[in-house]
């Protein structure tokens, strides 16, 4: 998030959240085309996650001021960001195997007998599911940010913060 956010101490956490919440929300999703878009700008996707997380925080934080369907809105914030923390996984942890994989394909090379070798078909094929599974999330992650635009996501969360609790 490039702009702080302060709250106001003259206003009331309610009043607060009204303010931030919003502003948020826009910085979380002001990355969702071009990351829906590009599925390999993983810096940028990891970017769009950590302004998510920013908002998942403060809306734990400001949801005793609100009423279950913010909790609820809150509750579908964490789905989405549990979704792209299991894809920023993959993008860690592929690199990570695939370097292994190299690794194991240098020392088959320096080693002079079969026996000696050590087999990579498992490593090559976990990397192939780990690669197809960051696919399905990635494709998750879409489905779940296109469901957000359609139904109005933001106008649900701002709906929230303006019913009694």
């Amino acid at each position: 998030m490039a702009k702080r956010l302060r709250v106001k101490p003259n206003r009331n956490l309610r009043e607060n959240a009204q303010l931030l919440v919003p502003i948020m929300f826009d910085v979380f999703l002001s990355q969702k085309d071009r990351v829906v878009a590009h599925p390999v700008l993983k810096n940028e996707l990891h970017r769009m996650r950590v302004d998510g997380k920013t908002l998942r925080y403060a809306m734990e934080v400001f949801a005793p001021a609100f009423g279950e369907e913010f909790v609820s809105c809150l509750r579908e914030v964490k789905g989405l960001l549990d979704v792209m923390g299991k894809i920023h996984d993959c993008d860690v942890n592929i690199p990570k195997l695939q370097t292994h994989v190299q690794e194991m394909r240098l020392f088959n090379r320096s080693v002079h007998t079969a026996a000696a070798k050590i087999s990579t078909t498992s490593m090559v094929r976990l990397i192939r599911e780990q690669k197809d599974f960051r696919n399905s999330l990635f494709e998750e992650m879409k489905r779940i940010l296109a469901g957000w635009g359609e139904n109005n996501f933001k106008g649900k969360v701002l709906q929230s913060m303006l019913s009694n609790v």
